[in-house]
């Protein structure tokens, strides 16, 4: 469509379109509206199927549609065209205005497939734009195009370059608008991130005033916890090393949340987990909570120790001196909480190696003893009658063996160290049987101190040298005659009894203690050498773990 062919129109006509297109982007209210309007009128100007504008994205090397009017289909609605290809690909350059008369018979353009298939939906043939650029930069393109061939004018090309001059000053401007406005974002943007920055420091500096001045004056875990409960609006669980709550703020266990690290000096201790953190930036405020619990824990442990040393030397004073004064004795029990006159019970147990630390501290935390630490042992001084029962249950729960001897109560503080002693006796049993219980002192007398004794290597080998050609006849022979013989000793001589025991003829009974006696030697169920076959062959029997007894020689 030329010139001559188009509607009467005057120059002040294309003024006036330019005039109004230049006020449109002097007020600047919506770019898209006025990038809208240029090509409506470019079209309308030149009576077009279609008019677009296109903007160029350098980094991409392409440029694509970003208003259009009278296109129909998506794919050239959203057109991405790259630079140097095609009509529109070579005028975005900014080099020239450029046309085609028929867009897919044009083998003097680069052509590309895809847009070839996006074209040839739209039904485009013939296509006419000029370069949009400011200051010499490529800002894009003003294009129109026919469903039909055609051959637009110089004075058409020029009228679309005059609009086109006035749609590059409104890209300039919406890209300019675009970079202040990005740019009032960011401030906006780090304004408030400087806010909340201020506002974290505000709390984290009020934070830390309080847990330290909880640190200091007692370093309470539970209370450390309530403040940063408070401060994070968050219940909070600290967590030992095997998963056991420590202390909590929560009713109910927290089942998961944010956690962190409770570490000192290299040394994991636990973990802290809150239910809830409103943003990420109260992590830093959790970490500050787990960085004083962890310091409460050292403080704690600091003096846990402190006090455990003391009651050492203070129970090994008792220990060492019974004839002390009993103000003396019973000063220092006071302060642990046991009261003067109290009925007290020893306690020898075994921590164990693996986390001995733990067991002394869940130990302690029962109260009421008074306790001291030794190389393979430790030893504690109570008044409760259920001390013993409730460690029992307290190592049940951690899945710990507990071996302990136990002795008492006394009623005289000066009975501590007799009663120290057979606890030790008590003790020292379950260690030479290498078995795993409690024991009470008053239940094994004598065989308490023989027991302690061979565990100890302190038993000499004429001890037991009596019954040595009775357990090797057995083990040669395979028979029971050391059973049979620690049986009729233990029945006070009573055949029957024996053989109730061993399931055998009163006759077979006394045929064994013939050939006992021809072995161990007239007299060996009388005295004094009864009492000693009896304590070997009654160590021997136990020392075995078994009915049978076995050689004790070394």
């Amino acid at each position: 469509m030329c010139m001559a062919s188009m509607s009467p129109r005057s120059r002040e006509e294309l003024l006036r379109i330019l005039l109004d297109t230049a006020t449109d982007i002097a007020a600047l209210d919506d770019v898209e509206d006025v990038l809208q309007a240029i090509v409506r009128r470019t079209r309308s100007l030149l009576g077009t199927d279609m008019a677009y504008i296109s903007f160029t994205d350098l980094e991409n090397a392409e440029t694509y549609i970003r208003q259009s009017d009278g296109v129909t289909t998506h794919g050239y609605r959203t057109l991405r065209q790259p630079l140097h290809t095609g009509v529109l690909g070579e005028i975005a350059t900014g080099v020239a205005p450029a046309q085609t008369s028929d867009y897919l018979a044009d083998d003097a353009l680069s052509h590309v497939p895809r847009i070839d298939e996006i074209v040839r939906a739209e039904g485009v043939r013939a296509i006419m734009g000029v370069p949009l650029t400011v200051g010499g930069r490529a800002l894009g393109a003003l294009v129109v195009a026919e469903r039909h061939t055609r051959t637009f004018t110089p004075d058409e090309v020029s009228d679309v370059d005059s609009l086109g001059r006035h749609a590059a000053v409104a890209l300039d401007k919406s890209m300019r608008f675009a970079e202040l406005s990005r740019t009032a974002d960011d401030l906006a943007q780090e304004k408030d991130r400087g806010a909340a920055q201020l506002d974290l420091i505000s709390r984290m500096v009020s934070l830390d005033g309080e847990l330290i001045d909880a640190v200091i004056h007692a370093p309470d875990v539970a209370r450390i916890l309530d403040i940063g409960a408070r401060a994070l609006s968050s219940d909070l669980e600290l967590r030992g090393r095997d998963g056991t709550v420590i202390a909590t703020t929560a009713r109910t266990p927290i089942p998961a949340g944010d956690e962190v690290g409770v570490s000192a000096r290299g040394e994991v201790l636990g973990a802290l987990v809150a239910s809830q953190l409103r943003e990420p930036a109260e992590r830093s405020l959790l970490e500050r909570v787990a960085a004083h619990v962890a310091l409460a824990l050292v403080v704690r442990r600091a003096q846990d120790e402190a006090d455990l040393r003391l009651q050492t030397e203070v129970l090994g004073d008792l220990l060492d001196r019974p004839d002390a004064p009993r103000e003396h004795l019973e000063r220092w029990l006071r302060r642990w909480g046991i009261a003067p006159g109290a009925p007290l019970r020893v306690v020898v147990l075994d921590p164990g190696t693996g986390d001995r630390d733990e067991r002394v501290r869940v130990l302690r935390a029962l109260g009421g003893v008074v306790m001291a630490a030794h190389d393979d042992h430790l030893c504690f001084a109570t008044p409760d009658s259920d001390w013993i029962a409730r460690a029992e249950q307290l190592f049940r729960s951690h899945g710990w063996e507990l071996r302990a001897g136990v002795a008492g109560p006394i009623d005289d503080v000066g009975g501590l160290a007799d009663a120290h002693a057979r606890a030790q006796l008590a003790y020292g049993s379950l260690s030479a049987l290498s078995r795993a219980g409690v024991v009470d002192a008053a239940d094994l007398g004598m065989l308490s101190a023989l027991l302690d004794l061979a565990g100890r290597g302190g038993i000499p080998g004429s001890m037991t040298a009596q019954i040595d050609p009775l357990l090797d006849y057995d083990e040669g022979h395979g028979t029971a005659l050391a059973r049979t013989a620690f049986l009729y000793l233990e029945s006070d001589g009573s055949v029957e009894r024996v053989a109730l025991a061993l399931r055998v003829h009163r006759n077979t009974v006394r045929q064994r203690l013939e050939r006992i006696g021809r072995v161990l030697g007239a007299g060996w169920d009388a005295s004094p050498r009864r009492l000693e076959i009896h304590l070997a062959l009654h160590l021997a029997r136990v020392t075995s773990g078994d009915s049978a007894p076995v050689s004790t020689r070394r």
